[in-house]
């Protein structure tokens, strides 16, 4: 019994012992090892009263266990890490989501869903961050390389268009462009002088001086302009000064909506783009959410394919409607244009009929979002004052709905209203416009003469099927005061066979106008090398028409082409054959006409002059940028235009590159295996951004080496051993002997020393040189004279 009861008292005091340290064990820290610590929350070692205040660390960043090669400033304070928000959005923290200042701390505790490990040993930490708080990777699936500033050099362009006519209506006729550009714009005029039995006269066209900044996307020109429109307004002519946004200074910004696919990656992955099942983009993504911006290769509805792979490797695909309109603005882009001057009458007719009444007009756009554009107008002139405004609206992908309301005061007093829809997909295309006027609704057009239609209708229906197949329906009317209606239905039917064989069947009947129908079967075979035969045969209005035609163009790279041509309408039989040639300086057509008993021999030429960097140049004709290369007068230089031969320059060492493309890069080059031996180049590619109507100076530097090759003998007329060093006296260059006792030396004068020195020979040489045609030349042997003392090369 006793040692029962000493068992019971040991058992109590062993109870107690164990309470009591179980009571001071709950008051201590608990320090685990860092493979078992929990990322939830902070780990940070045990602290006391005096570890309580705030410090500063600067830890090595970890973002769902990958590295961000990022050091970063954190404040520790009572074991809670906090850092600037402008330092986690460098490690892709989304902290505009916390909607918080850069500059102001934010503690990492306090955001939804970010959880932490600190590793004091290695001074780093993991941030684990989940997706709906992490900045999207993006990368622009249409990225290009930068494009330089676009630049103009200083010249003269005369463009010509030459046509000569034989037969009972003889004549001769010749339009040309003066085109004069530099840095600043373009000064240009077109016009056609007539000469024909007793007529002979000069009309001008235009005449225009226009001016572009690429940084604000403006171009300004005074003179002769077309004023802008919108879908329901109308454009005119005029004289005076336009202010404009030019897009075409930007050809990579896209100015329409383009879709953004969000996904989200579980490991660094590739990923693949399809647009209607047509791959379009390849590239890596790190894990975490991704954006891919720009899509491109759509217009109208399509799908969208994204292909990811996930942490064991599986394909994951995911599937996006998508629907693009170009007529849509994108979000926050404007455009503008605002003209003021007088209308211009009888254009074509005579040089010089202005209004007398001063007019203006605007036009303005604007993307409000991704599926909202609205639109502005406004025209005014002594007795009218017209406005309207309309808006584009995308309806998801189900298409575009537009409309606008315009209005008219003055003379010419009343309201317009718009209203239209277009779908566009692979399966069907359907647009539909409708504009009425009502009142007395009127213009700037309309003020000069030119009444608003009160009735304009557009309804198109296309059917793709069995993929090379298309069937369309399409209806328009048209009613203009004191005019008779027309209204008229047409369908087509049209079947592609490869890309060798096409046949199109076509009809149409005016609804107002019972007669006035017909119908066309046309087809069209390919034979290969640019040639093609087309036939067609028809009926209309109650005649029958037929024609048969073979035709080859001239290849871009120049050459010969023919056609030959035959065919009647009703009972009147023409026929045709004409013959080209395509060359460097211009286009000659030379051709034959016959229709009834009448025959009509023809001519044209056309081509251009330029004048640029002190020569004249005779060229194809030049519409916009170009470029002269000039290789110093270098003749028989091959130049190649996007690595393709294009020709060789001239005798004066030119050639002109007459297609470039505005604003844009082309690559032009010259074979440096073509130049002489003893030529030298500073580089053989340039990459040419020309302005708008102007040219660019392409020059390529070619230089001609002073050198040649040098034999040197000995005072005992031996060749001077190898390896023994020379110095030219005139240049102060280096360079040594090689066998057979020749050396190298460039940087000659007229006169020329040479020292030579191989420790035990000490000797000079004299000579003269002079440039004699083209390659390196030899001279000597040439004996080299003792000198008494060495002069250090």
């Amino acid at each position: 019994m006793e040692r029962t009861r000493r068992a019971t008292r040991r058992g109590r005091r062993a109870c107690r012992r164990f309470a009591a340290l179980t009571s001071l064990m709950s008051l201590m820290p608990l320090t685990l090892p860092a493979w078992l610590a929990a990322p939830v929350r902070a780990q940070t070692p045990p602290v006391d009263a005096g570890t309580m205040n705030a410090r500063d660390l600067y830890l090595e960043v970890d973002v769902n266990g990958e590295s961000t090669s990022r050091i970063v400033h954190f404040r520790q304070l009572g074991g809670r890490l906090s850092a600037s928000a402008e330092d986690l959005d460098a490690v892709g923290v989304a902290t505009q989501r916390l909607h918080v200042a850069d500059a102001q701390n934010v503690d990492l505790d306090a955001v939804p869903g970010l959880h932490y490990r600190y590793d004091a040993s290695h001074q780093r930490i993991d941030l684990q961050v989940p997706d709906a708080f992490r900045k999207p990777y993006q990368f622009d699936s249409r990225a290009v390389a930068a494009i330089p500033p676009a630049r103009s050099d200083r010249g003269l362009v005369l463009n010509y268009d030459a046509y000569a006519q034989s037969g009972a209506a003889s004549e001769f006729a010749l339009w040309s462009e003066e085109r004069y550009f530099d840095p600043l714009g373009v000064l240009s005029n077109t016009g056609v002088g007539y000469l024909y039995r007793a007529h002979n006269s000069y009309v001008r066209y235009d005449s225009s001086w226009s001016m572009s900044n690429p940084a604000t996307l403006a171009t300004t020109q005074i003179g002769d302009t077309i004023t802008s429109s919108l879908a329901w307004s109308r454009s005119i002519r005029m004289g005076g000064v336009q202010w404009r946004s030019n897009f075409a200074l930007r050809p990579d910004l896209v100015t329409f909506p383009v879709p953004a696919l969000p996904g989200s990656a579980v490991v660094p992955t590739g990923v693949d783009l399809y647009i209607n099942s047509v791959r379009q983009f390849s590239g890596n993504v790190p894990s975490g959410p991704f954006i891919i911006n720009d899509v491109p290769g759509i217009t109208g509805a399509g799908q969208a394919t994204v292909v990811t792979r996930d942490a064991l490797g599986r394909t994951i695909a995911t599937s996006v409607p998508l629907y693009v309109d170009t007529r849509l603005m994108a979000p926050g882009l404007s455009s503008y244009s605002f003209e003021a001057g007088f209308l211009r009458r009888n254009y074509g007719l005579d040089s010089f009929d202005y209004d007398t009444r001063p007019a203006a007009s605007a036009s303005w756009r604007h993307g409000v979002s991704s599926h909202l554009t609205l639109e502005a107008h406004g025209e005014l002139t002594g007795g009218l004052y017209n406005a309207g405004v309309g808006a584009l609206f995308g309806i998801g992908t189900a298409g575009v709905i537009n409309g606008a309301v315009s209005a008219s005061t003055g003379k010419l007093a009343g309201t317009q209203l718009s209203i239209g829809y277009q779908y566009v997909s692979p399966r069907v295309s359907i647009d539909a416009q409708t504009i009425r006027a009502f009142g007395n609704y009127g213009d700037l057009a309309a003020r000069d003469g030119t009444p608003v239609p009160t009735t304009t209708d557009r309804v198109t229906l296309a059917i793709p099927f069995l993929r090379s197949q298309t069937f369309s329906l399409s209806y328009i009317g048209y009613k203009i005061p004191s005019a008779p209606p027309s209204q008229i239905g047409s369908v087509a039917w049209t079947f592609n066979f490869g890309n060798l064989v096409s046949l199109n069947l076509s009809a149409y009947q005016d609804f107002r106008q019972h007669n006035s129908r017909g119908v066309l079967l046309s087809a069209s075979l390919g034979l290969g090398h640019n040639t093609s035969v087309n036939a067609s045969v028809g009926r209309q209005d109650g005649a029958s028409t037929w024609n048969v035609n073979a035709l080859q163009p001239p290849d871009y790279a120049g050459g010969w082409g023919w056609g030959v041509q035959n065919g009647g309408a009703g009972a009147t039989p023409y026929r045709q054959a004409q013959v080209q040639y395509l060359g460097n300086y211009g286009e000659a057509t030379a051709s034959v006409q016959q229709a009834g008993s009448q025959t009509i021999g023809a001519f044209d030429l056309t081509g251009a002059v330029v004048l640029m960097d002190r020569s004249v140049e005779l060229a194809r004709r030049v519409d916009d940028g170009f470029a002269l290369v000039s290789t110093d007068g270098v003749a028989g230089i091959p130049v190649l235009h996007e690595n393709r031969v294009i020709g060789m320059t001239d005798g004066g060492g030119h050639l002109l590159i007459p297609d470039l493309n505005a604003y844009q890069h082309n690559q032009v080059a010259i074979d440096a295996m073509k130049l002489p031996a003893d030529a030298r180049l500073a580089t053989t590619s340039l990459d040419l951004v020309p302005q708008s109507q102007s040219g660019v100076l392409a020059h390529f530097g070619v230089t001609r080496y002073r050198a040649a090759s040098i034999i040197v003998n000995g005072p005992d007329g031996r060749h001077v051993p190898a390896g023994a060093r020379v110095h030219h006296v005139e240049s102060g260059r280096d360079t040594i002997v090689g066998y057979d006792g020749i050396t190298f030396v460039d940087g000659l004068e007229d006169d020329n020393h040479l020292l030579i020195d191989n420790g035990s020979l000490h000797c000079e040489v004299a000579f003269a040189w002079r440039q004699q045609g083209d390659g390196l030349q030899t001279i000597g042997p040439l004996a080299c004279k003792p000198v008494t003392a060495s002069a250090p090369p």
